[in-house]
């Protein structure tokens, strides 16, 4: 399949082919959601409560371990699914880093919320729908895997899943809220 999309060239098949390649990504961004609060009731911190040099949080509570394993996890039974279905195990780790790379992008955003002091839950527009997607894409480059699993990433991909992320992201926010899954529709 995905060297029929490879191979195919429209706009269809570039737009199946970046959801593919990010699903792990997207996955790994919405889990924590879903589940902290719901099903985990006290979360643990990632950043234990420490406070940075400036006396803010380093991440905030937001950012927890719970939601960082459920999200890396997400990514990997991704990886998992389509190493199973495309036959090449490095699809694992793919989806695993993918996961991965979107937990540490969003972290990376909490930290950078933190230090301008807007508190958790408020919008950090653009950063908030792109900070996962970025850091994902340059860990996967950075190690060359979708060369590996067989999918060459151009900046053609990243610029459909960031356009299609921004849409979806503001959508999934307010069925998350309407479904009391967030305190805030943003």
């Amino acid at each position: 399949m995905l060297n029929y999309l490879e191979q195919t060239p429209s706009i269809y098949s570039a737009v199946v082919k970046a959801i593919i390649a990010f699903l792990p990504a997207l996955i790994a961004n919405c889990l924590p959601v879903l589940a902290i609060g719901k099903i985990v009731k006290k979360p643990t911190p990632v950043d234990l409560d420490h406070r940075f040099i400036d006396g803010r949080p380093i991440l905030g509570r937001s950012k927890s371990w719970e939601g960082l394993i459920l999200g890396v996890a997400g990514g990997f039974i991704v990886g998992l699914g389509y190493s199973a279905v495309l036959g090449n195990v490095l699809w694992t780790v793919y989806g695993g880093l993918m996961g991965f790379g979107a937990m540490f992008g969003d972290a990376l955003n909490s930290f950078i919320k933190r230090r301008l002091n807007i508190p958790p839950g408020e919008p950090f527009i653009p950063m908030d729908q792109l900070s996962f997607i970025l850091v994902a894409y340059v860990l996967v480059k950075a190690l060359n895997l979708d060369i590996l699993v067989g999918l060459t990433l151009s900046l053609t991909e990243l610029a459909i899943i960031v356009y299609v992320t921004l849409v979806l992201h503001p959508l999934t926010n307010l069925i998350a809220y309407k479904l009391g899954l967030k305190d805030k529709p943003w």
